[in-house]
């Protein structure tokens, strides 16, 4: 049996169904490279013409685009444009069609409910291709319009993927989608005293009119911006992050990490942190790193002396970091882009020292438990030695994430930076890991890319249905207007309420659900909250992703637990405190903008243009004294926090020692001078005086 990066199992590859879903697999990673080199083919195309035209520089544009129309490569790359890739109905229907497909042909592994597995096939096939022809029917500029044959397919299509979408991800995102469904049925009939839940009236048959043709009709619901979010962007980075791991790097990767903590106290630990940090800049996902570095991390951190809890804990807080990683931040990370209009690489120079913080946080508080615990660094037979074939095959992380970066960087177009990314990963596998080099391997690398995107497209469809529900019900209206009303009190009020949401909301949905449902509800409210969009998107982004380790439904730490034969809520407890830095972090950097703007200055070092748009701060007006501050000052704090939440320094420390440490870590951020400065005093004072007297406390024994 074998599984998918969400641990989702599939059936043995002995049956017709098996095989067919790992064809349709690979074939999706097909087409994902297809869109995702309609760039790099399109200038190849315009370099041909250019190189095989004489004269062509020195002609006007117009002659100059007239010979790009008429030369037989242009006309057909145009021509493959108009009917391939350029059609909404295949950007937005492919990918639903190829994905559902692949996860139902596999759905159940008994034998005896195959059938329902082909029936659900066949139902899913017959209603998104009839969206797609109908699409196509109005591509050429038609208003769209509900037809009965609408009436039955929607009904069938939204079915199909609550049960799928129950089967692959559990029922509470199915139960909260059903909630909405019921409610844009029932909104008009609830009382005033329901508050903004009570909405316009509507009888049944203008509900399901609405629906079909705001969700079905048009390019709303399943088919919305989540979806069309993840098709434009995100899938080429997963196959990207798959071809990957499978050429052989992840192993590669976990030596790597091992080597580098090896000699630290609580060394075992600290790899775990180093591999997901590394795992994060090239997956992005909080569950798969747990499932495919925990079954090889947790053991050891066990046998170094941690508790199963804290070892399972360590796993799923540093995976849920990859989630913030740059350079292939998770799924939402492209739906922030997306919503607020700023080009991706901006977003993930804003990342770069959130998601530095949020790993120095782990390190220190897995630094002071192994104190606490009196656990040192790995036996040295337990570190691994890299050999120079293996400083070699270091290549295969150096190349394709520089050459993805640069991309990244230099120009706009994410999909063309995935496509250069995923050819340079592929050929570096090949020439530095033997065993890649064979028919089979690579299969078996575009089989599971392809799963792990079939799972994501299944999500965001339904992702997108709950966010059309929200939508068109006028919900997001009347939640964003009592935003607004509270958004004229005390900023601190505004952020920790969003913040609760998010976490909240974030205990059954997936992060791209989560932060989808905030935003909504944070559309008509951003300018009054006052600050700026990206800011608060990614305050948003991190609560949502901080909510997989926050109990009582925290799911990366859930997936940890069974492979360290844990409890999971006391793993989960562990790894919120683990990531303490994660909570602290969105608060930081909305009062010292400094951590999320100043480096916006590499794209000037690089040769670029300054970044210019209202969705940021110009990084101009933020002198580097006040990052230096601030990364002082976090530094500071979460010395002082994630030695109190462990109750060890050098020594155990009193409960008001604790209390005193916490405080005064939270106050040193406070961006007011008479308050951090003080605490900065004291902190010195307290941290002096606790050496001080261990040393005391240490010599004796020592002389003697």
């Amino acid at each position: 049996m074998s599984e998918n990066s969400d641990g989702v199992s599939f059936i043995p590859p002995t049956n017709a169904a098996k095989r067919l879903s790992d064809t349709l697999a690979a074939t999706f990673v097909m087409v994902i490279l297809i869109y995702a080199a309609s760039g790099p083919v399109s200038d190849f195309v315009r370099w041909f013409i250019q190189a095989t035209s004489d004269g062509f520089v020195d002609l006007s544009r117009r002659d100059q685009r007239l010979i790009m129309r008429e030369h037989w490569m242009g006309a057909g790359l145009r021509s493959f444009e108009r009917s391939f890739l350029l059609p909404t109905g295949l950007i937005l229907g492919l990918p639903i069609v190829f994905s559902f497909a692949i996860s139902l042909l596999t759905l159940h592994r008994s034998p005896r409910w195959y059938w329902l597995n082909w029936t659900l096939t066949g139902g899913a096939l017959v209603a998104f291709l009839s969206w797609i022809l109908k699409v196509f029917a109005t591509d050429g500029g038609a208003l769209p319009a509900a037809l009965p044959l609408d009436f039955v397919m929607f009904p069938l299509a939204a079915a199909i993927t609550l049960y799928l979408t129950w089967r692959m991800y559990g029922g509470f995102i199915v139960g909260f989608c059903i909630f909405w469904i019921v409610y844009f049925f029932v909104r008009g009939y609830l009382p005033e005293w329901t508050g903004i839940l009570a909405g316009s009236e509507s009888s049944f048959s203008q509900s399901i009119r609405a629906m079909v043709l705001n969700f079905w009709a048009q390019t709303g619901g399943m088919f919305g911006q989540p979806l069309q979010v993840v098709s434009g962007n995100v899938l080429i980075f997963i196959v990207f992050g798959a071809v990957m791991m499978a050429s052989g790097a992840g192993n590669l990767l976990m030596k790597i990490a091992n080597r580098m903590t090896g000699g630290m106290v609580g060394g075992a630990a600290h790899a775990a942190v180093a591999s997901s940090a590394l795992f994060g800049t090239l997956s992005g996902a909080a569950i798969s790193n747990v499932v495919s570095t925990g079954v090889m991390t947790i053991p050891v951190i066990k046998k170094a002396g941690f508790k199963p809890a804290f070892a399972g804990a360590v796993e799923a807080a540093a995976s849920t970091g990859g989630q913030v990683m740059p350079p292939v931040m998770g799924v939402v990370a492209f739906f922030v882009a997306g919503q607020i209009g700023l080009e991706y690489r901006y977003i993930v120079v804003a990342a770069i020292l959130p998601a530095v913080f949020y790993y120095f946080g782990t390190f220190l508080t897995v630094y002071f438990e192994a104190r606490s615990q009196g656990i040192g660094a790995l036996p040295a037979e337990d570190r691994p030695s890299l050999t120079g074939k293996d400083w070699v095959q270091c290549l295969v992380f150096v190349i394709p994430l520089t050459v993805l970066i640069y991309f990244l960087f230099s120009q706009p177009s994410v999909p063309k930076a995935g496509f250069y990314g995923f050819v340079a990963a592929v050929v570096c596998g090949l020439v530095l890991f033997k065993e890649f080099r064979s028919r089979r391997r690579i299969w078996t690398a575009f089989v599971d890319a392809g799963r792990m995107a079939a799972s994501i497209v299944v999500i965001v469809t339904a992702i997108g249905l709950i966010v059309g529900l929200i939508q068109v019900s006028g919900f997001s209206g009347r939640l964003a207007l009592l935003l607004t009303q509270l958004a004229s009190g005390p900023l601190p009020v505004v952020l920790i309420v969003v913040a609760l949401g998010a976490i909240v909301l974030g205990m059954g949905l997936p992060p791209g659900a989560t932060y989808f449902i905030i935003v909504i509800a944070l559309s008509s409210g951003i300018e009054a909250v006052g600050i700026p969009p990206l800011t608060l998107h990614l305050f948003v982004v991190f609560f949502a992703v901080m909510s997989t380790v926050t109990p009582p439904v925290a799911l990366a730490a859930f997936a940890a637990a069974p492979i360290a034969g844990a409890d999971p809520m006391h793993t989960g407890l562990q790894a919120a405190r683990i990531g303490i830095a994660g909570f602290l972090i969105p608060f930081v950097f909305v009062y010292h903008p400094a951590v999320l703007y100043k480096l916006q200055v590499l794209f000037i070092w690089f040769g670029g243009e300054a970044p210019d748009s209202k969705a940021m701060i110009d990084y101009a007006t933020i002198g580097w004294g006040d990052l230096l501050w601030v990364t002082f000052a976090f530094m500071i704090a979460m010395w002082c926090i994630a030695s109190a939440l462990t109750g060890f320094d050098r020594k155990v420390l009193s409960g008001i020692e604790r209390i005193g440490r916490a405080a005064l870590g939270l106050l040193v951020l406070v961006p007011e001078v008479t308050i951090a400065g003080p605490a900065l005093v004291a902190i010195v004072v307290l941290i002096g005086a606790h050496f001080t007297q261990h040393h005391r406390a240490a010599a004796p024994s020592n002389h003697t």
